[in-house]
Order: C-alpha cells, then structure tokens, then sequence
C-alpha cells in the first residue's frame, strides 16, 4: 500500500503569542506571483504585475478586477495589497496561513471566504484558495501555481457567457463552482477504483485487497473532511444577505450548493460500499478457507479406511504359529483383493459424501 499524504495540511509561520494580524512566511517560500485580469463589458486585459500601483491603476480603468496572488514570499507586498483594498489584517493573515478551513466571514466592506482546491495527483491533497470579495474586486491567494481556474480566464478573455457583464460576485461564484466542480472527476475516478476493488474482492479474495480497501476508505473520509464545509460555507453565502452579493447571483450560488449535496452523497455511498466491502472481504476469506478446509477434511477421510486396511494387513504376525494368524498373506490374490478393498472403500466412502451433497 502506498502511503497518503494528509489531506488537510496544517502550516502555520507565525509563532505562538504573536499579535492578532502579524503575516509571516517561512525563509524558503518563493516570492509571490501576481496575475492581474481586469475586465467589464467594452474590454478586459490580463497582465503579470510586480507592483501595487499597477494594480490600483488597473482598478481605477476596469468595472471588475481579479488580483491573483500565487505563493507569499513577500509580506511587504501582500500587505502593502490589502492596504490598498482594505483587507482586514486578521483576515489577511488567514489567507496566508494555509491550514484554514472552508469558511466565510463578513466584513463592513469586503467578504473573506476560503475554500479548498482538490489536487489529484498520485495522492490526493488539496490546496487553500482565499478569496476576498470586495466593490468590484476579487483577491484570491494560492499556495502554489496551477489551479483549476483556467475555463473562468477563458470565458472572461473570450467574453463567453456572461461573466463580462456581471460583477465581482459572479466572478467569486465562477470561481468557487469551479473549485466544487473538481472533485467530480476525483470521486469518479474513486468509484472506478471501488468498483474494481469489488469485483476482486467477490471473486478472488487476496490479501493485499484489504491494504487497498482500507486506503480506499481513509481517502473517502479526507475527501468527506474536505467537502462537508464547503457546504456549510456556500449556504453561508446564500442564507446571509450581503450588498455584495446580487440577488441575481443567489440562483447561481444555489446552484454551487446543490453540488455540494451531491458530492457529499457519493462520498457517504463510496464509504458505506467501502465498509462493506471490507465485511465481504472477512467473508468471502472465510468462506474460502471454509472450502479448502472442507476439500482437505474429505480427503483425509477418504484416507482413513485406506489407513485402516493398510495397517491391519501391515501387522506382524507369525502365520506358521496359528492358521488365523494372517490368511490373506498366503493366498494368490491377496494382494490384489487388498488393493480392491481399498479402491472399493474410498470409491463408496465418496458416493456416500457426494449423496449427501457435501461436494455441492
């Protein structure tokens, strides 16, 4: 069995007692790497930036603005970002402090929501994507590069759809769906894997089957860990009413939600078939070694009359001391009758097992 990685990582680089807001990284995180795309109905432009000024430049030109932050080497610059915004400071620390859970919190002029990316590697693990939802902006902070966001650039720089002539909250419920939508092919493929597991596990019942049910199951419950507060976040999202969220983005966060429920409805399938499969697993072992068992008992009493004739002509007896000592050993076909009583033996002793349907 191979071994998981943890799921839900915890990292934290501030130390213990620190001030509320204080952002700090460890010596060996990369400097971070900031995508700019702005964009309203008339244009859009996507542009790599260094600085803060750009990204207010941009802001001022452009209704909706996406700012997104890739690794946080720099806590200069990702405070000098929430400065220009407004972010709250404890809000901002949680961003960079990557062992949060899927959460939403208000603010007087901003949301802070935090979700957690699946990525589905040789190992599951999955990665914090923050988000901060402001008037016409939306910050989002990645550990690492690569995400799944690439089809939400795609419909912005395309003008696909109608990300171009709604605001920043469509484009934070884009996001967040497209996050909620990746763990439909991880759980697909999950089942794919069950389902194999289970026709093993049916017809030959090995010992590794158990090592691999038993991964199976840990990794429905890191995924159950993962989804069960997205749904909790997103129902956030739709139940508190907020200036920043347009009512015309509800139906959409809605349907986000009714994602969730999904999700978490195939994961309690998967594991209830998993634990299952782990009882036919005892089962089928049991039943197997029921048979092997069965098929040695049956020979060894087809052995024992053979034993029986075998030793009773086998013993030592002086034939010239008494005429009943042993009468077989001198006749012509002694041996041969010796040979036929056996046969005859084991050959009714097996009608008899197979009449009572013990061979069945």
């Amino acid at each position: 069995m191979k071994h998981r990685k943890t799921l839900v990582k915890s990292k934290r680089h501030t130390k213990p007692g620190s001030s509320p807001g204080q952002i700090a990284f460890a010596d060996s995180t990369p400097r971070p790497s900031i995508r700019v795309i702005a964009y309203g109905p008339e244009g859009r432009t996507d542009r790599q930036v260094a600085d803060v000024l750009s990204i207010i430049e941009l802001r001022k030109a452009y209704p909706v603005i996406w700012v997104d932050i890739v690794q946080f080497g720099d806590a200069e610059l990702i405070a000098a970002v929430g400065e220009a915004f407004g972010l709250h400071r404890l809000a901002l620390e949680d961003a960079v402090n990557t062992h949060q859970r899927p959460k939403v919190e208000e603010y007087h002029d901003h949301l802070f929501v935090v979700a957690l990316m699946l990525e589905d590697h040789e190992a599951l693990e999955t990665e914090q994507i923050a988000f901060f939802l402001g008037d016409g902006f939306v910050i989002t902070f990645q550990e690492r590069p690569g995400d799944c966001f690439d089809r939400v650039r795609d419909r912005i720089l395309t003008a696909k759809g109608r990300i171009r002539n709604s605001g920043a909250d469509y484009l934070c419920y884009a996001l967040l769906d497209a996050i909620i939508d990746g763990y439909f092919p991880a759980l697909e493929k999950q089942g794919e894997t069950l389902e194999a597991l289970e026709n093993r596990v049916v017809s030959s019942p090995e010992p590794h089957n158990i090592a691999e049910l038993h991964d199976m199951k840990r990794n429905l419950q890191l995924l159950r860990r993962a989804i069960w507060p997205h749904r909790e976040m997103v129902n956030n999202l739709i139940r508190d009413e907020h200036p920043l969220i347009a009512a015309e983005t509800r139906p959409f966060l809605r349907d986000c939600y009714d994602h969730t429920i999904q999700l978490m409805d195939i994961v309690e399938t998967y594991r209830e078939i998993a634990a299952g499969l782990v009882d036919v697993h005892i089962s089928s072992v049991s039943f197997k070694l029921n048979e092997v068992m069965k098929v040695l008992t049956i020979v060894a009493t087809l052995f024992m009359p053979l034993g029986f004739i075998a030793g009773v002509y086998g013993m030592n007896f002086d034939r010239q001391t008494s005429p009943w000592n042993m009468p077989e050993l001198g006749w012509y076909w002694g041996y041969p009758f010796a040979l036929l009583l056996m046969l005859g033996s084991a050959v009714a002793l097996l009608w008899y097992i197979w009449k009572k349907g013990w061979l069945r």
